[in-house]
């Protein structure tokens, strides 16, 4: 989002104009001023939150960033144990690896505290006497989409949850989602995903031959609550790679990268929706429940060993 500078904004401070703009999004003026640093920029430099905007001045705000710093909010200490249903799939001392059906949040969030994966797991773990208080956002390195299911992992302690924010941050953890989709591309007809997916060798990197997608995901222009994908870089885009393989209405989507709506915007810019999504499809029920699920997922436990889970 691009703001120039007009005599109504003169001499105001960048974290008052930044919180009246950023107020939609339940953001306080303490949160703004502790993150602003890496949210906006001024003239295209980094600035104080003190600084002062004379007229022509140019504010760019990374719609993106902030919607993240919302969904981030550590809100650890108010997080409230609460009773809940978790189909663990593994567990051992350091973390654990579970899946989230469709319609659970998995975080608590401004004007959402109770009835979440965090408020389930934090009620396990002390139930245990296994929770460790140095943990922020009680474990969880990653998250899925309220309507999204499938498998997520979670830390048991504050080592194994630097270690595996780490792989997160560089992109090492192997996520394969599984989404079925509004409309059918051609492809052989003897493709069966169920087999494909049990007898899937990751050691043999088997998505460097499946469709590859690299460009750009940004903001759109046309509608603030969705991401576009591009081939080239545009105004606040940063870089995505996937790969993907058809199965008819079915696909398999292995993405490098973390990116807001990766998935669903680039399956757009190739012209498919996937069924259920009320936002880049043609569903129009509201209910977030969209036919995407994380099938796939490795990283390496703290001890070095790679891990491997599926459906």
């Amino acid at each position: 989002m691009e703001i120039h500078i007009e005599k109504s904004n003169i001499n105001k401070r960048v974290d008052t104009l930044l919180s009246e703009i950023l107020k939609e999004k339940s953001l306080t003026r303490n949160i703004v001023q502790r993150y602003l640093e890496k949210g906006c920029t001024v003239n295209g430099k980094r600035c104080k939150r003190s600084y002062k905007f004379k007229e022509g001045d140019i504010l760019n705000i990374d719609e993106e960033y902030w919607d993240n710093v919302k969904k981030d909010l550590d809100l650890s200490d108010e997080i409230l144990p609460q009773k809940g249903q978790l189909d663990i799939r593994y567990e051992d001392e350091n973390l654990i690896v579970l899946y989230k059906p469709k319609g659970l949040v998995v975080h608590p969030g401004v004007g959402n505290r109770e009835g979440t994966l965090a408020n389930f797991l934090r009620e396990y773990l002390e139930s245990k006497g296994e929770y460790d208080t140095l943990m922020d956002r009680c474990g969880i390195v990653h998250r899925l989409d309220k309507g999204v299911s499938g498998l997520i992992v979670v830390a048991k302690n504050k080592g194994s949850q630097e270690y595996l924010k780490s792989q997160f941050k560089d992109n090492s953890v192997i996520k394969i989602y599984r989404a079925e989709l509004e409309e059918s591309k051609n492809v052989e007809q003897d493709l069966d995903i169920e087999k494909y997916l049990k007898e899937l060798n990751i050691e043999l990197q088997p998505w460097k031959s499946w469709e590859k997608m690299e460009g750009y995901i940004g903001r759109s222009s046309v509608n603030r609550y969705k991401m576009e994908f591009k081939k080239y870089e545009f105004g606040g885009s940063k870089y995505a790679l996937s790969y993907i393989k058809f199965f008819g209405k079915e696909v398999l989507i292995k993405i490098d990268t973390g990116r807001m709506h990766q998935i669903r915007s680039t399956l757009e810019y190739l012209g498919f929706h996937i069924k259920g999504d009320s936002l880049y499809g043609k569903s129009s029920d509201g209910n977030e429940m969209i036919m995407l699920e994380s099938v796939l997922l490795s990283f390496l436990n703290i001890d070095g060993k790679r891990l491997i889970f599926t459906v």
